[in-house]
């Protein structure tokens, strides 16, 4: 997952509320069930799918005439069902039309053991949701223990149609797919033109900038220039000395900021010939070295970001003490929040940094293949039923429902087409006692984000308006692009795997310890050394064989998405 990454909404309070509760849907920790999987209440073979007339000419309404208990496994401990099962209108509602109850499963680690356990008897749940970029699906798939998706479609709900590049993105070498993802964002639906917003942002403090005049920022050493205006003539927010340039927290793998200037200063990752590029050994990338470098050098990155961790960063940016940062705003949107709130003039706007060419930015868009996956045991005695679920949890009214609730009870349409909550949902959340849990909205294990992200209220709160995504990053769309390829197409078959993935994480790992003495080199010239030096040991421990197995993954990764070329220059 990209992504999950997700890792996304800023809207109206009671719809930042309720997108939350979407996006992390229950972040505290729900004790593992070590249920085994129930028996079915009744023989599927022998319970019709009936359809019985409504009163008063009401529609006929769809069901079955027993319920089924199936279990479904999610590999998150923290996971939780966001309304109160059994009980809530979304689960009464999921029994009554599909005839199912479902026994929600989770670990109580990382759940490692429980799907090692899966994987060596063959004992799987009726369904099972793992994060997408593990191998279960792949293992639990070679291993028969799963019933393809396209079985299920052509079987029971021939009118599913998945969007089919994220469906063959899942294809596994068998040729059919079994996983359907969560959070995954089709090409192919897309408007025309139309261009998704970047994960990164490079932000500044509005009236800072404004209080010097709003100079030039065009280019990577002008910038520089600026950072150095801030320490030099503005000194200080509030009593405390102002940061001019904030990065994320340094890791043992490196720094998130570190790696989002190769989309700032356009640093490509694919040749002419469409072979993959390891953008640390591009030539270009040795700016990106420079700048964070001379940064430091000048006092514009402050010692103590080698150190804070993300608790000292959410302090420093709430404070109001940071003047520009390179990371994703949403990660900080409390911080962002409090300091709007103590002094509404202080808000922090984007802009398009480029590398000392000028060049503009080429930016990854969010665009990604999904956070978790689901997938259907193929013992399933109610596959039939399961097919259904997932189909209309797919659809436009299951998207709505889980999304919305229902129409005239939870939400009214405006006229644009987009939704009001209704008074009654609004009471709900406000009690602040859980009552809105009463419709079990933000079930998110098959949600489709981009199918109704236009749809919630517009903001209308001013913090609401200044914290919203496409607001923020407005300026950044037109340089976002859809660079997905570049991670590559997983390949659990590669006999060369499993070495080439302990050969990636020991170059990380030693990436990650060498970048904060290059930075910190005290002149340019040693910053260079220890730089090609770090490149030459880098080699010396299988780079160059991991770059072969990276450019296969990438070369997979563009057959799967059907292009030709990936960086986007090239696709103009």
């Amino acid at each position: 997952m990209k992504a999950m990454k997700s890792k996304k909404i800023s809207i109206t309070l009671l719809s930042l509320v309720m997108a939350i509760s979407i996006v992390l849907a229950g972040c505290s920790v729900n004790k593992g069930n070590s249920n085994n999987a129930k028996e079915s209440q009744a023989n599927p073979s022998s319970s019709a799918s009936v359809e019985t007339a409504g009163a008063s000419g009401e529609p006929a309404k769809q069901g079955y005439d027993d319920v089924l208990n199936i279990d479904w496994y999610v590999n998150l401990s923290w996971w939780k069902y966001p309304g109160d099962y059994g009980k809530d209108k979304f689960s009464q509602y999921i029994r009554d039309r599909f005839g199912l109850n479902i026994n929600f499963i989770t670990p109580a680690g990382d759940g490692s053991d429980q799907m090692s356990a899966m994987i060596a008897t063959g004992e799987i749940p009726d369904l099972v949701t793992v994060e997408s970029w593990l191998d279960y699906k792949t293992k639990l798939a070679k291993g028969g223990y799963l019933v393809s998706i396209n079985e299920l479609i052509e079987k029971y709900v021939p009118d599913f149609k998945p969007y089919q590049d994220i469906f063959n993105w899942y294809k596994e070498s068998d040729g059919k797919t079994y996983a359907l993802p969560n959070y995954a964002y089709s090409s192919q639906a897309l408007k025309p033109g139309e261009q998704l917003e970047p994960n990164s942002a490079f932000t500044l403090r509005k009236d800072i900038y404004d209080k010097l005049g709003r100079p030039d920022i065009s280019t990577a050493d002008k910038f520089l220039d600026v950072l150095e205006r801030v320490k030099n003539e503005v000194k200080t927010y509030d009593g405390k000395s102002l940061i001019p340039l904030q990065l994320y927290e340094f890791t043992a793998n490196g720094n998130g900021s570190a790696s989002w200037l190769n989309e700032y200063f356009a640093v490509p990752y694919e040749d002419e010939n469409g072979k993959l590029i390891n953008r640390t050994y591009n030539p270009k990338y040795w700016e990106v070295i420079k700048f964070l470098n001379e940064a430091y050098r000048r006092g514009l990155i402050s010692k103590d970001n080698f150190t804070d961790k993300r608790d000292q960063i959410n302090e420093k940016i709430a404070s109001g003490r940071v003047f520009a940062s390179l990371t994703a705003p949403q990660d900080f949107s409390d911080p962002i929040r409090t300091l709007y709130t103590a002094d509404n003039n202080a808000q922090y706007e984007a802009f398009a940094l480029r590398n000392y060419e000028g060049e503009n930015p080429v930016l990854t868009d969010i665009r990604g293949f999904g956070w978790l996956v689901t997938l259907v045991g193929k013992d399933s005695k109610a596959q039939e039923r399961i097919a259904k679920l997932l189909s209309f949890l797919n659809s436009k009214e299951g998207q709505h429902m889980v999304h919305f609730g229902w129409e005239n009870e939870t939400y009214t349409y405006n006229a644009d087409g987009t939704i009001q909550w209704t008074q009654e949902y609004k009471d709900a959340i406000a009690k602040g006692d859980s009552s809105e849990k009463k419709w079990g909205m933000g079930f998110n294990l098959q949600m489709d984000w981009y199918s109704v992200k236009d749809l919630f209220p517009q903001p209308e709160k001013p913090v609401d308006i200044y914290l919203a995504e496409k607001n923020m990053k407005k300026p950044l769309v037109q340089y976002s692009f859809d660079t997905s390829a570049v991670g590559g197409k997983p390949n659990p078959d590669h006999p060369d795997r499993d070495k080439m993935l302990e050969t990636s994480n020991r170059l990380s790992l030693y990436w990650g310890k060498e970048l904060p003495r290059i930075i910190l080199a005290d002149s340019e010239e040693k910053a260079r050394a220890i730089f090609e030096d770090t490149l030459k040991k880098m080699d010396d421990m299988g780079r160059v064989k991991l770059d072969k197995y990276n450019d296969e993954l990438f070369q997979g990764a563009k057959q799967a998405l059907g292009i030709e070329r990936s960086w986007p220059p090239f696709r103009k």
